[in-house]
């Protein structure tokens, strides 16, 4: 039974977290170019505000129900690493997830001391982003495999 919850949490968790990168890759970075600075700094204020609110939470399910899922059902099929097609993907696939969990742990650091430049916030979201898509992708093949 802990699988399905696993699972269930671990997607829905990706989804809100994708669909936030996504949004400001997608639709956010375009419009910047149509704003005066000064307002796109306001607007990353206020995206910065709201994603410390509730994004931490997401991001910590999200990695714990990703070691729940690694622990309890991939772990025979994992372990050692490289091993087989399978797990050379999931190798991929938690060192590309471990790099997105530090991008964020820096994005959120350089937020709270007001760091984060303009610059910054749009680099870290567009390889946030790429990341996601990568393991999105290796998600799909390790389907199959």
């Amino acid at each position: 039974m802990e699988y399905p919850i696993l699972l269930v949490v671990h997607l829905s968790c990706a989804i809100l977290f994708i669909g936030v990168v996504a949004f400001e890759v997608l639709f956010l970075e375009p419009i910047r170019r149509h704003l005066p600075d000064n307002m796109m700094e306001l607007v990353e204020a206020g995206i910065h505000t709201r994603a410390r609110r509730f994004m931490p939470f997401v991001v910590v399910l999200l990695f714990a129900s990703g070691v729940g899922l690694l622990w309890r059902v991939y772990l025979e099929g994992w372990y050692p690493p490289f091993s087989s097609t399978f797990s050379t993907l999931l190798t991929i696939k938690v060192l590309l997830a471990v790099s997105v969990l530090v991008h964020f742990v820096t994005a959120i650091r350089a937020s709270l001391c007001n760091c984060m430049t303009s610059r910054r916030f749009k680099l870290t979201h567009y390889s946030v982003f790429t990341h996601m898509v990568l393991i999105v992708i290796l998600a799909k093949i390790m389907f199959y495999v």
